[in-house]
């Protein structure tokens, strides 16, 4: 259960574009076609900063076993000769065991730098194998973005492409844990059902490539792991992702706009008064 929900915090970082107004959505995720969990994306772009916010929670079952709460936030800067740069990019994650946030610091030209990376709580021992994780190298922390600014580039590549761009392009990531690569191809226009309604759709593929700080059993199962997205044309935010290259299908769709912060449109990471280990 632990490895395609950690896939899928990595599948939904994709394919957010430039606008002038904050913009989002909230999406359901299903795995194995049973109601898995929740996803809301947002991005804020009025200013020369481009700030992309997710969250992420288990639901049902998954819930049951995972208690998985995720919020994040990436800040990014347009720049003349890459489209954009990453500043910093946060994170708050909660599971059945523990409460842990992440901060990253990102300087053109440089390595990222972790600048917080703390253990709020401890809720039970870890089912982790205990092994601890690789450490990315100092020449992987330079030149990547981070994930959510890499959304933000993405939809805009996406959209580069149906005037003319390249409909084949790689991206990097840094998260502060991990490098990756995505080779993302522009497929062009195509057409979903959502619950009874037709999107017309820009249609991509993004293949997963975990490059550094990965456990040799997580890159092994996510290396070439092939993700369907679809944008809305007008928007460019997705209206669904879909693989089947894990355990079961998973397909998130969207459900209805989201004009506030995504830690607000989705549950809140505390929400409920639910302790960690309950």
């Amino acid at each position: 259960m632990k490895s395609p929900l950690t896939g899928l915090m990595l599948a939904v970082m994709i394919a957010l574009p430039a606008r002038a107004e904050p913009v989002g959505y909230r999406y359901e995720i299903m795995w194995g076609g049973f109601h898995a969990g929740e996803l809301a994306i947002t991005r804020d772009d009025g200013g020369p900063r481009t700030v992309t916010g997710m969250s992420i929670r288990t639901l049902g079952l998954f819930d049951s076993l995972l208690r998985l709460r995720f919020s994040a936030e990436g800040g990014g800067r347009r720049d003349d000769g890459t489209g954009l740069t990453s500043e910093y990019y946060r994170t708050h994650f909660r599971n059945r065991s523990r409460e842990q946030v992440l901060r990253v610091a990102y300087r053109p030209g440089d390595e990222a730098v972790i600048v917080e990376d703390q253990v709020l709580a401890v809720f039970a021992p870890s089912s982790d194998d205990g092994d601890p994780m690789p450490e990315v190298p100092p020449e992987l922390r330079r030149g990547g973005l981070d994930p959510l600014t890499n959304v933000a580039l993405l939809g805009k590549k996406a959209a580069e492409a149906l005037n003319g761009g390249a409909s084949r392009f790689r991206t990097t990531t840094f998260d502060g844990r991990r490098n990756y690569d995505f080779d993302v191809t522009v497929e062009g226009r195509g057409r979903v059902n959502i619950r009874g309604r037709e999107y017309q759709t820009i249609r991509l593929r993004m293949v997963l490539h975990p490059v550094a700080g990965f456990k040799e059993r997580f890159r092994k199962l996510w290396e070439g792991a092939d993700y369907t997205v679809h944008l809305d044309p007008q928007t460019l935010l997705p209206v669904r992702i879909e693989t089947d290259s894990f355990t079961a299908s998973t397909v998130i769709n969207v459900i209805e706009p989201c004009l506030v912060a995504a830690d607000q449109c989705g549950p809140r990471l505390a929400a409920d008064g639910e302790g960690g280990g309950k």
